[in-house]
């Protein structure tokens, strides 16, 4: 994605590192802070669903900050190819005489 966006490849990896923790964290801080377990033998699938669900939402976060990049991936899903905006340059308007 940095590469298609002609951004730096360190800062966008460095941001969705951190984007990732940041997510993770708050989404498995707030399960662990809603859970009380009632057997032992709870805590490992409830763990396992809740990281799942992290990753989950970390791809959909990574999806919508990065959306603009999406088009190709859009246009296949409506069957219609959708052309890259191109900035058409125009010729600078002739001063008036005096």
């Amino acid at each position: 994605m940095a590469h298609k966006s002609g951004k730096n490849r360190i800062v966008w990896a460095v941001g969705g590192g951190i984007l990732g923790l940041v997510v993770t964290t708050i989404v498995m801080g707030l399960a662990q802070a809603t859970f009380i377990p009632f057997d032992s033998e709870e805590i490992i699938p409830f763990r396992a669903k809740v990281a799942g669900l992290a990753v989950f939402l970390v791809l959909c976060v990574g999806w919508l900050f990065t959306g603009s990049l999406h088009r190709h991936l859009l246009a296949s899903v409506k069957g219609t190819i959708v052309p890259a905006p191109e900035v058409v340059a125009k010729a600078p308007a002739p001063a008036p005489k005096q």
